[in-house]
């Protein structure tokens, strides 16, 4: 049973797919057929004029001559008609051709035998495609409408063949109809499938092609920028710009498990927000963008009271931007997520593009960020000394290139382990790296970490501009106050600083052994005089 009604029946919901498609065609058929009927029946009033067997049907003729006459004008104007209207025509057409036929076998020419009606009632729905019920309920009408009028205007032996005639035909037209039907809707929907596979695949390749122009011209924009922050930020420029959206943004994931809006695009009179949007949290808040992107990927809001439904927290930060449309996606380094990104107020009818885009781009933002981090890492292993974290010698040459300034107060302190030998001797290298690790932290707490530099294996050098003479005093009596006698301690100290720096460094340098001398004289011990800075001639 099922067998048949696949073969009888076309799936409703295809037929709608591609029922405008086959009605403008139907259109097109009717307009032929149309006129095709007008000129037929031209020809039989003509015939009717010289042949009196016909002439009878000369009224019928006329009538039907002027309904079709119509109906080929209004098929010939109806070229842009809705789909129900040209299923109007249609079966207006095939209901007048069996009006025609029916009027032919039964009132006009009752002692025939009805050749015209069933003719008609299986051959017209033939040149169209729909499904096979419109038709089919027109057919059944039809026959009861003839069986009704032959009744009454044909005698028994003429009505009970034509009744026998007409019913075996109607049988065998349902039957047709509903296979030839359906065959049409099957090529129709195998044309519709390969024709939308065929834009599918267009439209797939044109828009992979316009990503990739995008991501390349993003790509090329950024290069212009030699430092990675400056490079994503002129991504996040390239991608607002483009995407005609008021901001591009990245949120990143700080060591408190908290967000901070680490890098932000604004459009020429839109507000910046970077700055109030630091340590957003993650449970209440940022939770549900992350538990959104585990199942779409991407967030697209298109409404922002709408969204207030889903996310009152998210709204509460969003809307006082003036949000009204976003979209988001996550940001992944090494399998792991480390924030997101995004664009404020896109325009609606872009919306899934960008989304699609986002796919894209994730990738080539994250691998920024990478590439940021990584050099972040090396610039932090280049200037910075790996045991105690104190700014090295490297970093102690570029400040006084490219910042110092004479003419400036200049605070130096320079400062030397005392028995640091002794202790590796005793205790091992694991204490003496404790020892020296002890005196950085002092050194780092009292000048700031910025100010701290570590010169060799128990050097440290503090440098402080800008500080007059009674803070830079209360700052050694504090170094002193926690170092104690574990250290030697040379300051040097100039208002307005008129020696180059290696000659004040020098000269700290010298003061630092001056003390470091007493030291050694006061425990009873020499110490070989080994200075680094030697007096220039």
């Amino acid at each position: 049973m099922k067998y048949l009604r696949s073969l009888f029946s076309f799936e409703k919901e295809k037929y709608k797919k591609i029922e405008k498609e086959i009605w403008d065609e139907n259109w097109k058929y009717l307009s032929i057929f149309s006129v095709v009927t007008v000129l037929l029946l031209g020809v039989l009033l003509c015939v009717c004029l010289v042949w009196s067997v016909l002439r009878r049907n000369l009224m019928v003729y006329v009538v039907f001559s002027g309904i079709s006459l119509v109906l080929a004008l209004l098929v010939r104007a109806g070229e842009k008609f809705s789909v129900r209207k040209k299923k109007i025509g249609v079966y207006f057409f095939y209901i007048f051709l069996l009006a025609l036929g029916i009027a032919l076998g039964t009132v006009v020419g009752s002692d025939n035998i009805t050749v015209s009606f069933i003719v008609l009632m299986i051959a017209v729905p033939l040149l169209f495609v729909a499904r096979a019920v419109g038709f089919q309920v027109i057919l059944l009408c039809s026959v009861v409408v003839y069986t009704v009028m032959a009744y009454f205007s044909q005698s028994k032996e003429i009505l009970s063949i034509n009744l026998l005639d007409v019913f075996s035909y109607a049988v065998l037209g349902y039957i047709l109809i509903a296979i030839v039907m359906r065959s049409k809707l099957q090529s129709r929907w195998y044309q519709y499938e390969n024709q939308s596979l065929q834009e599918s695949k267009n439209q797939s390749k044109e828009l992979m092609q316009d990503y990739e122009s995008f991501i390349t011209d993003m790509m090329r924009y950024a290069s212009s920028q030699e430092e990675p922050d400056k490079v994503v930020d002129q991504l996040l420029q390239y991608i607002g710009e483009r995407l005609d959206s008021d901001r591009a943004y990245i949120f990143e994931e700080n060591d408190k498990g908290q967000f901070d809006n680490t890098y932000e695009w604004c459009r020429q009179g839109v507000t910046a927000e970077k700055d109030n949007l630091q340590g957003l949290p993650y449970d209440g808040v940022m939770e549900l963008w992350y538990q959104q992107y585990d199942k779409s990927h991407n967030i697209l809001i298109y409404d922002i009271e709408e969204y207030k439904k889903i996310g009152g927290a998210m709204y509460d930060i969003l809307k006082p931007q003036g949000i009204k449309t976003l979209v988001t996606g996550p940001l992944t380094i090494t399998g792991k997520r480390v924030g997101l990104y995004g664009v404020d107020n896109p325009p609606k009818e872009r919306m899934e593009y960008i989304s699609g885009l986002f796919n894209v781009m994730e990738y080539i933002i994250s691998f920024m960020l990478r590439l940021r981090n990584n050099a972040s890492d090396i610039e932090q292993s280049a200037v910075h000394d790996q045991l105690t974290g104190c700014l090295n010698r490297k970093a102690l040459t570029y400040w006084y290139e490219k910042s110092f300034q004479p003419l400036e107060s200049l605070a130096v302190l320079m400062c030397d382990l005392n028995g640091l030998k002794e202790v590796n001797d005793k205790q091992g290298h694991d204490a003496g790296d404790k020892f020296i690790l002890r005196t950085a932290q002092t050194l780092q707490s009292v000048f700031g970490p910025e100010n701290v530099y570590r010169l060799g294996g128990d050097e440290f050098l503090a440098v402080k501009t800008k500080v007059s003479p009674y803070e830079f005093d209360q700052k050694i009596e504090l170094v002193k106050l926690q170092l104690g006698s574990t250290a030697s301690l040379g300051k040097v100290y100039q208002e307005d600083v008129k020696n180059s720096f290696d000659e004040i460094m020098i000269m700290a340098d010298q003061a630092m052994y001056e003390q470091k001398r007493a030291y050694y004289a006061a425990a009873g011990r020499n110490r070989r005089d080994g200075r680094r800075y030697q007096a220039q001639n």
